[in-house]
């Protein structure tokens, strides 16, 4: 085969190859996404937005403090770090559908606080389009209403958006002594 009936050939198939090639998506029709980091707690799936956790640990070695409330599981070193471990689930009056050995601490760091948030289940990261986002009734949600705004659906789901920063700056955060009577 001559050399100019080889490249005959070759530019017949890149010609065809072309002509059958689907369309690429126009930029405009490409709808925007919302990624954040979800998670569950009492079995609700929720989803907090990327930035707001640091860092996704096992639950690490605790030690208990004298005098505080039971959500405020002790303090724990994560790095040379010295931080409160929160139990979301008793923070929330939430009870856990998951065994412990699911667990998983949310480091959360908000201005110059820090905290690790104990969750039944790391759920990694999630995508979702952001008309899927919806304003949920606060009612519904009950104890989670103040750290929740909207949802998002997808596939079948719903995973609620939840602001763990405004755990960091509420004022119950800060009433960690427990009642002396």
């Amino acid at each position: 085969m001559a050399k100019s009936e080889a490249l005959a050939i070759l530019s017949d198939i890149q010609a065809a190859t072309f002509r059958n090639a689907a369309q690429l998506p126009l930029k405009e029709s490409a709808q925007p996404e919302w990624q954040g980091i979800g998670f569950q707690i009492g079995g609700m799936r929720l989803v907090s937005p990327m930035g707001e956790v640091n860092e996704i640990l096992k639950v690490p070695k605790i030690t208990a403090l004298p005098g505080v409330k039971g959500w405020l599981l002790g303090i724990a070193n994560v790095r040379g770090r010295l931080m409160p471990i929160v139990d979301l689930h008793e923070y929330l009056n939430m009870t856990p559908t998951l065994p412990m050995a699911q667990w998983r601490v949310l480091i959360v760091e908000h201005d110059d606080l820090i905290a690790g948030l104990v969750v039944e289940q790391s759920l990694g990261i999630q995508h979702f389009l952001e008309g899927s986002y919806e304003e949920v009734d606060g009612e519904s949600l009950e104890t989670l209403t103040p750290y929740v705004k909207g949802a998002f659906r997808h596939g079948g789901r719903v995973f609620f958006e939840m602001h763990l920063s405004a755990i960091l700056r509420d004022e119950k955060f800060f009433e960690v002594a427990e009642q002396q009577v």
